[in-house]
């Protein structure tokens, strides 16, 4: 892989690539992992896709169960 290939990524794009890689490491399904945060399974799905979320307290919750927030207690 080349750095001339590789297109620039924003911090919100690096993140959701980071909570899909932490749901497949802790071995959550994407129902699972919904069901830990308390939000839909489509949540999931949308923030892992880099969709736009307009729920900011879903995403952290979501980051939070992954372990990905600086002040997460997990």
């Amino acid at each position: 892989m080349s750095a001339q290939n590789d297109k620039p990524t924003s911090q919100a794009s690096a993140l959701a690539v980071q909570a899909h890689a932490a749901r497949i490491r802790n071995a959550f399904s994407i129902e699972t992992l919904a069901a830990l945060a308390q939000v839909d399974p489509e949540t999931i799905t949308a923030l892992e896709k880099d969709d736009t979320i307009k729920d900011m307290a879903a995403w952290e919750r979501v980051l939070d169960v992954l372990g990905l927030r600086s002040d997460s207690h997990r």
